[in-house]
């Protein structure tokens, strides 16, 4: 009740660009970037692999409205420096990498690992084509939350998140995913080819 008579006020509120946090403690560079340094879980007993995104904000630009989305998608480790990740279609990300992808150019991307609560919660809500999750999650907050832009492609990242991927998504490279045991018991998805992220920074 609580949250349906809070949506009835609700603003958008932009997140507010800082230079510094937590995030910035550590950063990774190409040949430092090594995924396998972190305990990435195996979560269940017949995952295709180990998954360092589940709980995830998945961080893109839209290449031609340029609006920021966030959404929650599962990432899969490859090796220490690729993961693969699974987005379902029609999904807002899939349409965003498309749009590259029909450029002929790699899709940049941040995967944020560990972050405020309520951007899980916008993640993982369906919000309108256009409206980011930062704007949603800070309208709920009343204040707007803080990001800092990432060294390669200036994507906005939590500010005090705990690791933070940056790497693009290339058209034609693929790896195996899946299956993953979702929270519902349920088996999702399969193992399929999907396309992978090279990792070029880690931010922890």
């Amino acid at each position: 009740r609580s949250y349906r008579d809070r949506m009835k006020t609700h603003v958008p509120i932009p997140p507010r660009v800082v230079k510094h946090g937590p995030v910035l403690e550590n950063v990774l560079r190409d040949d430092e970037v090594n995924l396998l340094k972190f305990p990435v879980p195996f979560l269940h007993e017949l995952d295709g692999g180990r998954y360092i995104g589940t709980d995830d904000l998945v961080i893109m630009r839209d290449p031609e409205q340029d609006w920021v989305n966030g959404a929650t998608y599962r990432v899969m480790v490859q090796d220490q420096k690729r993961v693969c990740i699974w987005m379902s279609p029609g999904k807002q990300g899939r349409q965003i990498r498309e749009k590259y992808f029909k450029q002929g150019k790699p899709c940049p991307v941040l995967i944020s690992c560990g972050h405020d609560p309520l951007l899980f919660l916008a993640g993982g809500n369906e919000l309108r084509f256009g409206l980011s999750e930062y704007d949603y999650a800070g309208g709920h907050r009343g204040q707007p939350l803080e990001v800092v832009l990432s060294e390669l492609h200036g994507l906005p990242m939590p500010a005090h998140a705990e690791i933070v991927l940056e790497g693009e998504l290339i058209e034609g490279e693929t790896a195996p995913e899946g299956p993953f045991g979702e929270f519902t018991g349920y088996y999702a998805g399969g193992r399929s080819e999907q396309p992978v992220i090279r990792v070029r920074r880690i931010y922890h």
